[in-house]
């Protein structure tokens, strides 16, 4: 079985150093907001390329506590894509603002083109979504932005590790165990280049430390530690996910009904938008390939998206065992 992720086999590579961070941690009984957390924060910081980091429980309360930070509320209007994990949408909709989708592109991008027809004098934010590495065209989103005044919170959930990020507010992270560098458990973090919204949203994850009411959204001590053992793998894995990225590229560049994704330096994820593609997803599950669609998508448009495995652990036989059994495939016309 070739798995979309293989927990077990990525843990085994590096359980010696990981079981000696829980029990140091344990031992000494660090377990909320301690140095392990600081630490990840300014590993993060340099790797990123911005100034403050705020480690919080899970990418959701990235992307909520940014815009509470920021001041969104009741009655007011945010845009994103309508293509997008579930946590972008609940996040506007729990600030109690009203969510206004705009339709993606070819590349599952919010279409740029398609933001300022959605504006309005109740629009206070938008929240363009970097899906699987591929990033938005924050030249763009920034262009509007600016004209109209409004506030932009990255979605980088799928994207660490991606150039062009940080033109935002803030740069929302999750560390959720499947994405490229993940925790065991939930944890998430924000990103910013303005000390006060990272401050700010530092008292919100931490019940506003008792001046007003906030939240318990702080990033577990021990998830910290755990994060900062898998910072030293990280540009080998995106290194890795890149090389098989391009051998898919290579070899299922002349399948007619299949639309490649855009390259880029970083994969989360190796999205296909494919025809027939529960038939194709059933297909390799059948042959022992798991893949993935695992989007949360509001658009009209029928789906087409689908993720091969893409994970650093796989190898180059593994890789091309999927490529050939997709070119085996019987499509047929839609």
């Amino acid at each position: 079985m070739i798995k979309f992720i293989d927990f077990g086999k990525f843990y085994k590579k590096i359980r010696k150093e990981i079981l000696k961070e829980i029990d140091r941690v344990l031992l000494a009984g660090d377990l909320i907001l301690r140095k392990d957390t600081e630490i990840f924060e300014k590993q993060l910081a340099k790797f990123v390329g911005m100034k403050y980091v705020c480690g919080l429980n899970s990418g959701t309360d990235a992307l909520f506590l940014s815009l509470k930070a920021a001041g969104i509320e009741q009655g007011d209007e945010v845009i994103t894509s309508d293509y997008t994990f579930i946590a972008t949408h609940e996040a506007i909709i729990n600030c109690g603002a009203k969510l206004v989708l705009v339709d993606y592109n070819d590349n599952f991008l919010i279409d740029e083109n398609k933001i300022e027809e959605k504006i309005t004098k109740k629009t206070k934010a938008i929240i363009p979504v970097h899906i699987a590495g591929a990033v938005c065209n924050m030249d763009k989103i920034m262009e509007i932005a600016e004209k109209y005044n409004l506030i932009v919170i990255e979605d980088a959930c799928q994207a660490i590790g991606a150039k062009g990020l940080g033109r935002g507010l803030t740069t929302c992270f999750s560390h959720y165990p499947a994405k490229i560098l993940g925790a065991y458990g939930d944890a998430g973090s924000v990103c910013s280049n303005d000390e006060k919204i990272i401050d700010r949203i530092k008292l919100l994850r931490n019940h506003c430390e008792g001046v007003d009411f906030g939240f318990n959204s702080r990033l577990d001590n021990l998830q910290a530690a755990i994060l900062n053992v898998k910072f030293k793998y990280l540009r080998g894995w995106l290194k890795r996910r890149k090389e098989i990225a391009r051998i898919y590229d290579k070899e299922l560049k002349n399948i007619f009904q299949i639309k490649l994704p855009l390259k880029r330096e970083i994969y989360q994820d190796y999205i296909l938008s494919v025809e027939n593609r529960e038939e194709l997803k059933n297909y390799l599950e059948k042959n022992g390939v798991e893949t993935l669609i695992g989007k949360y998508n509001l658009s009209s448009r029928r789906g087409k998206d689908l993720r091969l495995p893409c994970n650093p652990d796989l190898t180059n036989k593994e890789i091309m065992c999927v490529c050939n059994l997709i070119k085996k495939f019987n499509f047929k016309e839609v």
